[in-house]
């Protein structure tokens, strides 16, 4: 292969668009994104209640290390600094959360869907704010773990260099003091060399220069070096954010097609396949900024408070910032998973609608004939697998509690007397020990009483 080779690709590629399809499920796209978009604001809600107690604190001397208390050391101003690095984190997460909202499809018919279409701007808006938030937090995360002078110097006055470079008149006059004047000017007087290099510079240096070195950073500092896969795909959603947010040939080509699209539809409204695909693009990027949020993000902001504050002080603001991750974690984790019903026998391929209640609440209606392709949740988009169950045994004893056979004749486990309920958890309890007692065959029967093999029982993954 040559040069006119790769050339002529590059132009096939770069005029024959293929049409597009949709390959995913619009509803669950819709509401997963819908419920995502929602943790993170409430996330962001959250750290702003921690921003105004920590506003608070850090004017208190009693409430600071040691480190920070005396005002001749670099410490001493990160007490105004770190809080407002968090609002402006905060306000950058808005951003994104305004632009990783589901679609409102209120009112939209045949004649209307046209306004679900979208394109380059729907794209660039969406991906150029994703770049804002990862790029913004990591510098900003960096800057949290390390608390140093020069580093947060350098940050901080490469920003204001560039910012002023065109700034207005009133603009300048309303955000740089004089003593910010001195340090710009002393700042512009240095190499770039210079300005990076600590040793040849006594006011700025950085040591890790690109986003791929502050993510290494991060994650050797918060020991979650192991997690190579998310550290990569941090990683490669920057590249993939840097492709739109400077606007490369790929991008436009991809976005601005004027060529016309099928009309799809659900039991919500009608929409297009760009639509979906537009969806599908924003629940990844939305799941994969929110893990950051609370795997990365909001430990280094812990990170700070360690250092910065008494240990008895910390210990409160540490028990919020871990709530919050704790149950932004654990919700995160109700989306696209895995769940077993037991099911009577003979039910499968009946007449009867088969009621299937998610973990994440949504009752889904198994209609007949019961298409084995169809059975998923339209809520969270976990997928369902059905054990049946000769006769009618009533409930299954597992070791996570008792699960009622669907179709069987007994009554939901909350309409049981409390003596009834009682009776049942102790055999789950019975059960539970007996399989933590005896190391089981994943092909042996159960020892619940199911009839069934371990593995497709109590012990299925």
């Amino acid at each position: 292969m040559n040069e006119i080779d790769v050339l002529k690709s590059i132009a096939d590629n770069l005029s024959e668009r293929k049409s597009t399809a949709a390959l995913n499920n619009y509803e669950v796209l819709c509401n997963n994104i819908k419920y995502v978009n929602s943790l993170l604001l409430w996330g962001s809600s959250s750290l702003l209640d921690i921003y105004n107690q920590l506003d608070v604190a850090y004017k208190n001397d009693s409430y600071v290390s040691d480190d920070f208390k005396d005002d001749s050391k670099g410490f001493y101003y990160f007490r105004t600094i770190i809080p407002r690095i968090l609002l402006n984190d905060i306000n950058i997460i808005k951003k994104f959360a305004y632009y990783s909202q589901p679609d409102d499809r209120v009112g939209i018919t045949v004649e209307t869907v046209g306004k679900l279409k979208k394109d380059f701007i729907d794209y660039n808006n969406l991906v150029t704010s994703t770049r804002q938030f990862i790029d913004s937090l990591v510098a900003d995360a960096y800057q949290l773990v390390l608390l140093d002078a020069k580093e947060m110097n350098f940050q901080v006055l490469t920003s204001l260099y560039s910012f002023d470079r065109y700034a207005t008149k009133s603009i300048r006059q309303a955000l740089f003091n004089s003593a910010i004047q001195n340090s710009l000017t002393e700042f512009g007087n240095l190499e770039y060399n210079k300005r990076v290099r600590g040793q040849e510079s006594s006011i700025t240096k950085c040591d890790k220069k690109s986003f791929g070195e502050k993510v290494d950073f991060l994650f050797d500092s918060l020991n979650l070096s192991l997690d190579t896969d998310f550290k990569e795909e941090i990683k490669n959603l920057f590249a993939f954010s840097s492709e739109f947010t400077h606007i490369g040939y790929v991008s436009t080509f991809f976005t601005a097609s004027d060529a016309p699209e099928v009309i799809f539809s659900d039991d919500i409204s009608p929409y297009l396949p760009s639509t979906e695909n537009f969806s599908e693009l924003k629940y990844e990027i939305l799941e994969t900024a929110t893990n950051f949020f609370v795997k990365t993000y909001l430990p280094s902001v812990m990170a700070s408070l360690k250092k910065s504050l008494e240990p008895s002080v910390f210990g409160k603001f540490q028990n919020s910032i871990s709530s919050i991750v704790s149950k932004i974690t654990t919700d995160l984790k109700t989306r696209n998973n895995q769940y077993y019903f037991f099911i009577r026998q003979g039910l499968i391929g009946s007449q009867e609608v088969i009621d299937l209640t998610c973990m994440c609440g949504i009752t889904n209606h198994w209609k007949p004939p019961h298409d084995l392709t169809n059975i998923y949740c339209k809520g969270c988009g976990s997928k369902f697998s059905l054990i049946e169950v000769e006769g009618d045994p009533g409930y299954i004893i597992t070791s996570t509690g008792p699960a009622r056979v669907i179709g069987s004749s007994a009554p939901d486990f909350n309409e049981l007397s409390i003596n009834e309920q009682n009776k049942l958890l102790r055999e789950c309890n019975m059960a539970a020990n007996n399989m933590s007692a005896k190391k089981i065959s994943r092909n042996e029967k159960c020892p619940c009483g199911s009839g069934l093999k371990y593995k497709k029982c109590c012990g299925k993954k």
